[in-house]
């Protein structure tokens, strides 16, 4: 599982936000939301090990993230962002990048399965045959969510995984994400879409005011 434990970030002395407390299980979909500036994206960072938090604890599976932990950490957690800019001419090799990582290699990229989540996402297989630059920004970042529940991580980190959807793909999103969390996967999203937090076993709201909820 994943907790959190009075988290603050502050930047040059002005407090991003504080005493967060957050906990999401084995098998969970959560979403951070909240105004822009509240400090959802760092907050993800923070999780990831890239910001280091003012005050507070994070722990993944019991273990603190720490300098001396964070590697372990990030061996478990797929990132997906809202903007991808990969430097790949095709989308196949967009898609084989994650599992070219030393870390990944022990879960091979299976056809299958993949065409399994992309028809999931209302995506034609046929998307695998084109240039990056043939597709939109949207359709990337469905792609990369597709391959991230294939990565065999325990953590599944995303940032407005359905600001560029209409309803209907926002659903196919979440049929994705609650595929991945019936073999034990969490996710946690930050989002401004109420439609999909409403659907989410967990809410986390931050606040300008550095109230949480």
């Amino acid at each position: 599982m994943l907790e959190i434990k009075k988290a603050c970030i502050s930047y040059d002395n002005k407090t991003i936000f504080s005493d967060v407390d957050f906990l999401l299980k084995e098998g969970e979909i959560g979403c951070i939301t909240g105004p822009s500036g509240s400090g959802k994206t760092s907050f993800l960072r923070a999780l990831m090990g890239f910001i280091p938090l003012s005050k507070g604890e994070i722990y993944f599976n019991g273990l603190p993230l720490s300098p001396h932990s964070v590697e372990i950490v990030r061996r478990e957690i797929a990132y997906v962002p809202q903007e991808l800019s990969l430097p790949t001419e095709w989308v196949m090799d967009m898609i084989n990048i994650p599992f070219s990582f030393k870390v990944n290699k022990v879960h091979p990229l299976i056809k299958e399965d993949l065409l399994e989540n992309l028809q999931l996402l209302g995506l034609e297989k046929n998307i695998l045959k084109k240039r990056t630059n043939e597709i939109s920004g949207g359709q990337r970042q469905r792609i990369m969510l597709a391959v991230s529940t294939l990565l065999g991580k325990k953590l599944i980190l995303t940032d407005e995984p359905t600001s560029a959807l209409d309803i209907n793909s926002c659903e196919k999103v979440l049929a994705l994400f609650k595929k991945a969390c019936k073999k034990g996967i969490m996710v946690l999203a930050v989002t401004h879409d109420l439609a999909f937090a409403s659907a989410c076993d967990k809410i986390l709201h931050i606040n300008n005011n550095n109230e949480n909820d």
